[in-house]
């Protein structure tokens, strides 16, 4: 396989993976959505597919890192190029841990705080979303810089502002008068949640210093 054949692999394989990542984000969010609202009959369901998903995306990251091994890219960029792809698959990890722990420890009363759990999981599949526009500005023929940075910079801002509430509604967790042992458990499903996020961002800052170096 030529060598620019390899690259457009590349970058067929990482927008493939981005995209089935984007997938389980959203079927994430909705089964979360759902159960904070009293209805569980399709969460082991969703837990599972999430699950093929992840392991999905891990072998296409497999099939990337064969690629770069084989001669894709400059050998300066390679190592930066596949720890951006970890990055975002990392964010894949995450959601299957979101919903494994969501499946199997079906944390009571998440319903009394749906309120303030919906805007968080929607602003978390925004988060997403802009990453993958800075992904594919970054894989476009000359580099759309502008509207990676663009992408980019929102993606924090979403971060922070899930921090925020974040921070808000794990107050109004220990505030209310649940027992402890149900606090607890609906603060890890919290933690979880905003693990997500705070991978994305991640993900984003090592797309910027990817991008510093060269935009393909």
């Amino acid at each position: 396989m030529q060598i620019f054949k390899k690259e457009k692999k590349v970058v067929q394989l990482a927008l493939e993976h981005a995209a089935i990542t984007a997938e389980s984000v959203t079927l994430m969010v909705s089964a979360i959505s759902a159960y904070a609202a009293g209805e569980d009959a399709g969460l082991d369901e969703a837990a599972q597919t999430v699950c093929e998903k992840e392991t999905a995306a891990d072998d296409l990251l497999r099939e990337i890192r064969g690629l770069l091994y084989s001669g894709a890219y400059l050998p300066t960029i390679r190592g930066d190029l596949y720890r951006l792809l970890s990055e975002i698959d990392d964010i894949a990890n995450r959601v299957e841990s979101g919903m494994r722990f969501v499946s199997y420890r079906r944390p009571a009363r998440v319903s009394q705080f749906r309120e303030q759990f919906e805007p968080i999981l929607q602003m978390t599949a925004d988060c997403y979303s802009q990453l993958q526009v800075a992904l594919a500005a970054f894989f476009k023929p000359k580099g759309e810089i502008d509207d990676l940075r663009t992408s980019a910079k929102r993606v924090c801002e979403i971060e922070s502002a899930i921090d925020e509430r974040e921070r808000a509604l794990t107050a109004a967790i220990f505030a209310s008068e649940l027992e402890l042992a149900e606090k607890l458990h609906i603060a890890e499903m919290l933690t979880r949640i905003g693990n997500i996020s705070d991978q994305v961002e991640n993900a984003s800052d090592e797309l910027e210093l990817l991008s510093l170096k060269s935009i393909i």
